[in-house]
């Protein structure tokens, strides 16, 4: 770029945004590098990361506000959420009394199993312990720590009250694959798990610990070939699988049922959906069939496992060293790390009250959510507007957008924590009776109109959710940082930045992944083949345009397979840009303002979306991710006619395109 280029291109920007430009990078060959170019030149991939961008930086960051704040609430006054949140984190970082406590926390579970006199009592025990640890329609979560699991939620099917679903559990490994498969590295991590098991037994001072060992490994390898796959778990039409009582008695003998489900507290519950059936089927089929002992000896292990890491160290140690098995290499050894995750598992909405006490006060989230209605009714003005989609499709799209949830930064309501007791002193006491704690309220839940103002993401998650059986998005005020959204920077930036990521999530709703589930949450395709087709002839020149890129010399991106994806970049941005727009007023007619408004607003996309990958991991990321890498995301700028002029773009430029050959699809 010529020097006068140069100062033309610093004088279209406010001073914050020309500081973090590269002024020798023309806009309309590599928008990416000239909006990113001080951060790309600043900043280094940390050592043993293949990738670093913005979430990475705000992840970090939010580690760093999370352990404040948990520092701080030290001094809360007693019995507020605060310090309850601060005494949790205290109890697992106190290794003294933990220590001093012995084995002792575990001992009224182990005389219980030891108790155990036949199978009756056994299908008694299993179903007392049962907790409400999964969640696969919000959460994803498939496998329960215990043998079966629990959760209590909106169902699949557009039901108005909640639903109770049982899942598979009861393994020590992550996965069965871990049990089944003939890899050389999965027998040996099986034969390193055993050994494990052994040495958390002798470590409570059971005889036999080899024999006690080799039963229980045996038990679990037989509960992990009953259990699905994750992509059959990962199946929301596992909903359907809604037994009743006397299902579960046909379908799954070997377990005394009426008593399980008594000792669980669900004796008035008619129907639950059994999300694996094979799994349910097979732990009842080994509960008759597996001796007595082998059960004893998996639940005193397990009361073991479960409990490790608020056990003595010799315990917490062993746990670690499985988990530097399982990963293949040594893991974090940080007692205090492993605190602030246990207390994020435990209490999240606790801790994520407080956090946005402080980092997201009310008025970002009454900013974010401006931004967020005003992209909604523009998003529902492009569904009105586009050709492709028919007209009854279009109706059920725009009631989707207009009874849309889409939750910022925290919950509208906090969970009450008042009679939750957390004892300072008390690191295995203190999960346990929050495991009760969430167990009643999922118990409570049943029969109870859904919510779908219920958060299923903690607020200082880097990360979001979206739940189609809700018809909502959860947006945890964690991710509303700079660069997504900065209180700091002007509407048009953050318009460009999270107001862009607010289209892409919103397009989603209605879009080919949407097109399965109602307004009302129900699993029902609600697409034609007229509206398929529509689409797929829409989106085929995008899909060209975006494997015709080359992010290295010699690999492309598949087209198809982040298709999807970049649709809803592109859908997002149009709707972004559209909305930022509407709120210029008056201004609207002064053509410099609005051109320098529009650079801040292409400029905050770009800065969204900043990262960095070395070659190894951008190949990776190109063999498998259904996203576009960060780059060639920014390109859909290039589909904008408003970014050729906010940046005097021209023929000649490398991501100039004809208007003929710009793409647009909502």
């Amino acid at each position: 770029m010529n020097t006068l280029l140069a100062v033309w291109a610093a004088a279209l920007l406010t001073p914050a945004m020309a500081s973090g430009v590269d002024a020798t990078v023309k806009p309309g060959d590599d928008f990416f590098a000239y909006a990113n170019g001080e951060w790309l030149a600043a900043t280094a991939i940390p050592v043993g990361r293949q990738r670093w961008g913005a979430r990475n930086e705000i992840d970090a960051i939010t580690r760093q506000q999370v352990s404040k704040v948990l520092e701080d609430a030290a001094t809360a006054p007693k019995g507020t959420t605060a310090r309850k949140v601060s005494d949790f984190r205290a109890a697992y970082l106190n290794e003294a009394a933990i220590e001093a406590k012995g084995i002792t926390p575990v001992k009224p579970l182990l005389a219980r199993i030891d108790r155990l006199r036949d199978k009756a009592a056994l299908t008694r025990l299993l179903g007392s312990m049962l907790l409400a640890d999964v969640d696969p329609l919000n959460a994803g979560t498939y496998d329960s720590s215990h043998l079966l699991g629990l959760s209590v939620t909106e169902g699949n099917n557009g039901e108005t009250t909640n639903v109770a679903f049982l899942l598979q559990g009861g393994l020590g490994l992550p996965d069965r694959e871990n049990y089944v498969s003939a890899d050389p590295k999965m027998q040996a991590l099986r034969v390193q798990y055993q050994e494990y098991i052994a040495r958390l037994m002798a470590l409570a001072g059971f005889d036999r610990s080899a024999q006690r060992a080799q039963a229980v490994m045996e038990l679990e390898t037989a509960i992990a070939q009953s259990h699905a796959t994750p992509e059959i778990s990962g199946n929301d039409r596992n909903a359907d699988n809604l037994w009743t009582r006397t299902d579960f008695a046909n379908k799954a003998p070997g377990i005394d049922w009426t008593a399980f489900f008594a000792a669980a507290g669900l004796g008035k519950q008619k129907t639950i959906v059994a999300w694996q059936p094979g799994a349910v089927t097979g732990a009842a089929a080994l509960v008759a069939s597996r001796p007595l002992e082998a059960w004893q000896d998996y639940l005193r292990f397990h009361a073991l496992h479960r409990n490790a890491d608020v056990l003595p160290r010799a315990f917490a140690e062993q746990a670690l060293l499985l988990k530097d098995n399982i990963a293949g290499s040594p893991q974090p050894r940080d007692r205090a790390a492993r605190a602030l995750d246990a207390t994020q598992r435990a209490m999240s909405e606790g801790l994520g009250r407080i956090y946005s006490e402080r980092y997201f006060p009310p008025a970002y989230k009454a900013r974010v959510r401006g931004i967020v209605d005003n992209v909604v009714a523009a998003f529902s003005k492009r569904v009105e507007a586009v050709a492709w989609m028919t007209p009854e499709s279009k109706q059920v799209a725009l009631a989707k957008l207009k009874t849309l949830y889409f939750g910022v930064g925290y919950p509208e309501n906090w969970q009450d924590y008042s009679s939750l007791n957390v004892d300072p002193t008390d690191a295995a006491g203190n999960v346990r009776r929050i495991e009760v704690r969430n167990y009643r309220q999922a118990v409570a839940r049943l029969g109870q109109p859904v919510d779908r103002t219920q958060w299923s993401i903690a607020p200082q998650t880097v990360g979001a959710i979206l739940v189609f059986q809700q018809n909502a998005y959860n947006f945890p005020a964690a991710l509303l940082q700079a660069p997504k959204f900065d209180a700091n920077a002007s509407d048009a930036m953050n318009y460009g930045a999270i107001g862009a990521i607010v289209g892409h999530e919103v397009s989603h709703m209605v879009d080919t992944l949407g097109a399965e589930y109602e307004a009302d949450g129900r699993n029902r395709r609600w697409w034609t083949a007229a509206d398929q087709a529509g689409y797929d002839a829409a989106a085929s020149s995008l899909m060209k345009q975006v494997a015709a890129y080359r992010p290295l010399p010699d690999a492309v991106i598949d087209g198809k397979r982040t298709s999807t994806e970049n649709v809803a970049d592109l859908g997002g941005l149009a709707a972004a840009f559209d909305a930022y727009r509407s709120t210029l007023g008056g201004k609207a007619a002064d053509k410099e303002y609005v051109k320098a408004q529009d650079r801040e607003f292409f400029i905050g996309f770009a800065r969204s979306w900043r990262a960095k990958m070395t070659e190894a991991g951008l190949r990776a990321y190109l063999a498998g991710d259904g996203h576009a890498p960060e780059t060639q995301r920014i390109a859909t700028v290039r589909n904008i006619d408003a970014w050729y002029e906010a940046f005097d773009v021209q023929p000649g430029d490398r991501l100039y395109l004809p208007p003929a050959e710009r793409v647009r699809i909502w």
